[in-house]
């Protein structure tokens, strides 16, 4: 497709966003997503449904689009219009209901203690989900239009091509590198930091870092990130406020420099005009007909409540709700006999890509208490003599100099969990013990010894509980839906025709050594490819 084509579609999807924002609406479009025929008989029949816009979903919404099908994508969260004079998220300290899915009093993170919030229950943009049933890991999520994309850290490093094959066997990495990757940097704008940002008082925890890692002897990394650096340099001169220099990462960023999803994959969509997105749409259920799928649906308001139920019915169904969001309506659906021929690999092989953090502190050197909140470098440690570990220079953004640096670890750990539907909770459970994590936690020490040993430092046990190395969440739930178990290789779930998993769930419980994004949107790219070509 040529550039001007995909820009004009840009621009005409961005368009019937900001109009139907301002006019207070929930659902955007260019035309609608239904023949006349259709609209007489069922207003909510479409011919191809996505459940949720995260990366797979905004990749199948796209091409379909693009095909010529009529599409609609369903989204439980609200959209947040992120420019400069809005004010959209939440401030990242002190936060209010708009960072958190319809919770109120306090929300937990990631380290050290809870927030307090203000407001009243909200469809927010991040949820901590208990989701296993012992409680020892739980998942964030984002919960917005455009799903993780605006909460993530924005790291989009492709995977080690030295642990590729034994992950994804039957892909050549060189398909990846030369189509697939190439596709989604086409969509999303992906550069590594400038240098006069590295070189700001903001990054000086990330240079002092790379001065750590090259002591060690381990890898530089400079990550790729999904941000536009020009909208930084304008936080950077004092040309707008600041965001991102400001600590605003995990709540959303409202200086509008994260090239989330949409920005880019959606707008596209919508610009195709055979894409209606609607938005604040929670799925209940879903069951086969004869012909069709049936997609029962809550339409709720901004503190969650329901205030309509519809029925739509589509010939094509994309379960796309990310890993959480799947996980529950597939094996409630299995349970209940709407969807009764999915296969026993249907919930299985989830993993947490092997996510641990820890934090060195009483350090030799200053790391700044102005932070910014792009993680733009990291250490390679594959040689690790417990398992092959990436470990992000992540911030810790105070305000105070605290000599310390907090690194996020995505480690080679082959322990699996899996999901099971509890029909007395009316939801999915991740069963998962913390006695899985040990590996990673075995490596993250490893290589925080050798760190230290090089630099001096210790580990922080004050404001990392269970002794230092987290063990009971993470940012990267892969897997329950696995390509080639749960599906063919392309996401065609077995059991049915016209059935598709192309998020998070597909991948095998990890990523190579990278944070998973970027591959879900590659290998998203792919199946759809295929499926467009053989199925429509």
């Amino acid at each position: 497709m040529k550039k001007n084509s995909l820009g004009r579609r840009k621009f005409l999807g961005l368009s019937a966003i900001a109009t139907a924002t301002a006019m207070g609406g929930t659902t955007f479009t260019l035309s609608s997503c239904s023949k006349e025929d259709d609209l007489k008989a069922n207003p909510y029949e479409t011919e191809a449904l996505v459940i949720g816009s995260g990366f797979g979903g905004s990749v199948a919404a796209l091409r379909l689009g693009e095909a010529g099908i009529k599409t609609t994508m369903l989204e439980m969260g609200k959209f947040y219009d992120s420019t400069v004079s809005n004010k959209a998220f939440s401030p990242a300290f002190f936060p209010d209901t708009r960072a958190t899915w319809l919770k109120t009093g306090t929300f937990e993170m990631p380290l050290g203690p809870d927030f307090p919030l203000s407001g009243n229950k909200f469809v927010g943009v991040l949820d901590r989900n208990k989701a296993s049933a012992n409680g020892d890991m739980d998942i964030y999520r984002g919960t917005c239009l455009g799903g993780g994309s605006v909460v993530y850290g924005g790291m989009l490093p492709k995977p080690r091509v030295e642990l590729w094959s034994k992950h994804f066997p039957d892909i050549e990495y060189s398909e990846m590198e030369a189509k697939w990757y190439p596709k989604v940097h086409s969509m999303i704008d992906i550069s590594t930091v400038p240098e006069n940002i590295l070189n700001s008082e903001f990054y000086q925890y990330s240079r002092v870092g790379l001065e750590h890692c090259e002591n060690a002897g381990m890898e530089k990394v400079m990550l790729p990130c999904g941000f536009d650096f020009g909208i930084v340099n304008e936080e950077l001169s004092g040309q707008i406020s600041k965001s991102v220099l400001n600590s605003e990462m995990i709540f959303g960023v409202n200086s509008g420099c994260k090239n989330s999803l949409d920005k880019n994959y959606i707008p596209a969509a919508i610009g195709t005009g055979n894409v209606t997105v609607e938005t604040l749409h929670r799925v209940e259920s879903v069951r086969k007909l004869s012909d069709k799928y049936a997609v029962e649906v809550a339409q709720i308001d901004e503190s969650g409540n329901a205030i309509k139920y519809k029925t739509y019915t589509c010939k094509y169904l994309f379960v796309n709700a990310g890993v959480v969001g799947t996980m529950n309506i597939l094996l409630k659906a299995k349970y209940d006999g709407g969807l009764a021929n999915l296969n026993e690999h249907v919930g299985q092989a989830w993993g947490n890509n092997g996510n641990t953090m820890a934090m060195r502190s009483n350090l030799n050197d200053d790391t700044g208490g102005k932070q910014g909140a792009i993680p733009v470098s990291g250490y390679g440690d594959l040689n690790n003599p417990i398992a092959p570990l990436l470990a992000e220079q992540a911030p810790f953004p105070l305000g105070l100099e605290l000599k310390s640096l907090l690194m996020l670890a995505i480690v080679d750990n082959p322990e699996r969990g899996y999901w099971q539907y509890n029909p007395q909770k009316q939801k999915a459970e991740l069963i998962w013990n913390k006695e899985q994590h040990q590996l990673s936690i075995d490596a993250m020490k490893n290589f925080v010894a050798r760190l230290n040993a090089a630099n001096g430092g210790e580990i922080n046990t004050l404001l990392v509980k269970n002794n230092g190395y987290t063990s009971n969440f993470t940012y990267h739930p892969l897997g329950g839906a696995v390509r080639n178990l749960a599906s063919d290789a392309y996401g065609r779930l077995h059991g049915y025709d016209n059935l598709y998993c192309i998020d998070g769930s597909m991948m095998p419980g990890f990523s190579c050594c990278a944070n998973p994004a970027l591959t879900i949107a590659a290998l998203a790219e792919r199946s759809m490819e295929k499926i467009i070509a053989e199925d429509f």
